[in-house]
């Protein structure tokens, strides 16, 4: 969608960066710097259209769809991954080597350490008079400012030389090494305005720049003002950087042409990333990712209501979503209750939004199926039970609870609002997701069940060929196939691998899992067949179940 103003686990207010649809979550002062947004907005399509089209490349086999490399202005890990990956390349490496001067800073060898000097020069120099590592915000910002007046001269002195001010960033060769970008920090949108009418923002920013001073020194700043106008720039443009298994955030980027695409909830692509090196991913052949005004990607989590989604993009981004899902009436399903008055299978009823079944005056529900009414009384209750898991998830207050504890709660909340809630239910899903990683996984049964029951909510949520939908498939056959059914696991296998291997390229690794699964699948299969009806395994299966995936009555369709 285009925004009327255009301007990551998952982001939420206070916390902003927009996301990789990492593994879904059902599975294992001076005077003001001023910049002119609209100018911004005039040339960022001419400029990114006409200089993306020679980055275009496809892979090397028979996968046909098409990828943009981008890279970052900045970036840095979050606190928990520096001590475990290089400062660099963001590499997982169980032998690291120290920055010799800070003794802080990890590095794979002496070539990621010389790569990545221009990024943690300020910051070494810091450590020499600070022996606590700031948090990822402090770091982020100050690696930013650093760019934005980076110092070519080998000796730092109060006459810095402000590089890309200057325009003699182009001296240093590594300056720009894997860090090409069509546009400058200062062209990527700000909204400075709307983060000084929010307070929570303008004390976040208070703190962080506290912190950076504390740190760095005032001497290693610009003045506040163009700090702000940085900062403003980072909160909301910066990305999430995801590990390369496409499973865990594992730090934050800036990256000046990626944040040029507009939001959609549903999104026609994806980004992965592989270092601090941001892929965008079609999502079908289609799709011209070039084109910045038909391509898009999700910044959220996409389980969530119409409304759930609206808030936090205008809270995060100050943006109200009209992308083709949040106009969608059938997306009111995802708060969808069941008839209480259905003898069998209950109606899946919409209490929101403008529907056939509901009385305009009165706001009453007459189940269409059963045609009786429907009290007002439940649907409160319902609405009450929806709020609840709301406060529960955004709170975090299961966490103060012990494993045993928690697992009986989220069951015996699963048992009560299931009679309430429709299994495509956002909210019944999020009880779901709680529960999940809470299962020993030896209970492979549970584990299938649990995902069988959030299935068509992840199909209803992301686009078919997603790859949180190959994941979730996945998880399936995987447990299908721990269970003695490997003739389903090949049903869910098969379209797990179609998708994995279509969005994310044949070499990924969550690709190569996915086939290893396929092949198991396949030869248990195989000797079942042999085994129950003597059938030679080497014989090319040609039955209606192997050229035709239909799951829980659902035929899933071809990706392509």
């Amino acid at each position: 969608m285009k925004k009327k103003k255009k301007p990551h686990r998952h982001a939420k207010a206070g916390h902003r960066s927009r996301q990789p649809d990492i593994k879904n979550d059902t599975s294992i002062q001076e005077e003001s710097v001023k910049y002119n947004d609209t100018k911004i907005a005039e040339k960022n399509a001419v400029e990114l259209n006409g200089g993306m089209s020679a980055e275009i490349d496809t892979y090397e086999d028979d996968d046909s769809s098409l990828r943009i490399d981008f890279y970052p202005f900045a970036y840095s890990l979050h606190d928990e991954q520096l001590s475990s990956r290089c400062w660099y390349c963001l590499a997982k490496v169980d032998s690291l080597r120290r920055c010799h001067a800070c003794h802080k800073g990890m590095f794979c060898n002496q070539k990621c350490q010389t790569l990545g000097w221009k990024d943690h020069r300020s910051e070494c120099k810091a450590f020499k008079t600070h022996d606590a590592i700031p948090n990822i915000e402090v770091r982020l910002l100050g690696r930013i400012v650093t760019r934005y007046k980076y110092s070519i001269l080998s000796n730092i002195t109060d006459s810095m030389v402000q590089a890309i001010k200057l325009g003699k960033d182009k001296e240093d060769d590594n300056f720009y090494k894997d860090r090409t970008s069509e546009r400058s920090i200062m062209d990527i949108w700000s909204h400075t305005d709307f983060i000084k009418q929010d307070s929570a923002a303008m004390k976040k920013f208070s703190g962080i720049y506290t912190d950076l001073l504390a740190f760095y020194g005032s001497k290693a700043m610009v003045s506040k003002d163009e700090v702000f106008e940085l900062h403003c720039r980072n909160y909301i443009n910066r990305h999430a950087i995801s590990d390369c298994g496409y499973i865990e955030e594992i730090g934050k980027g800036l990256y000046l042409d990626l944040c040029a695409y507009d939001h959609s909830c549903r999104p026609n692509t994806i980004y992965t990333c592989n270092g601090f090196v941001a892929t965008l991913r079609g999502l079908t052949v289609s799709v011209d990712l070039r084109n910045l005004s038909s391509t898009h990607y999700s910044y959220i989590d996409l389980i969530n209501t119409t409304q759930q989604r609206r808030k936090l993009l205008k809270d995060t981004w100050y943006f109200e979503c009209h992308c083709k899902r949040c106009d969608d009436p059938d997306d009111a399903l995802l708060s969808s209750i069941l008839c209480p008055n259905c003898p069998e299978k209950r109606e899946r009823l919409c209490i929101f939004g403008d529907v056939s079944y509901k009385d305009r005056d009165t706001q009453i529900i007459t189940c269409p199926k059963c045609h009786n009414k429907v009290s007002p009384q439940y649907v409160v209750e319902a609405i009450t039970a929806m709020r609840f898991i709301d406060k529960i998830v955004e709170n975090h207050e299961i966490e103060q609870m012990s494993r045993e504890q928690r697992i009986r709660f989220l069951i015996d909340l699963k048992k009560r609002f299931s009679e309430l809630l429709s299994k495509l239910n956002v909210f019944l899903c999020k009880i779901i997701q709680l529960l999940i990683p809470l299962i020993d996984v030896s209970d492979c049964q549970q584990l299938l069940d649990l995902h069988l029951e959030t299935e068509e909510c992840v199909r209803f949520c992301f686009p078919y060929n997603h790859p949180a939908v190959g994941i979730h498939y996945r998880n399936i056959a995987t447990f299908y196939l721990k269970c003695k059914q490997p003739h389903r696991a090949l049903l869910y296998c098969k379209k797990a691998y179609e998708i994995v291997r279509f969005t994310l390229g044949p070499k990924h690794l969550m690709t190569i899992e996915t086939d290893a699964i396929l092949k198991d699948a396949s030869r248990e299969v195989q000797e079942a067949k042999k085994l129950i009806f003597g059938v030679n395994p080497n014989v090319k299966e040609n039955s209606d179940e192997a050229k035709q995936c239909s799951v829980n009555g659902v035929t899933i369709k071809n990706i392509v």
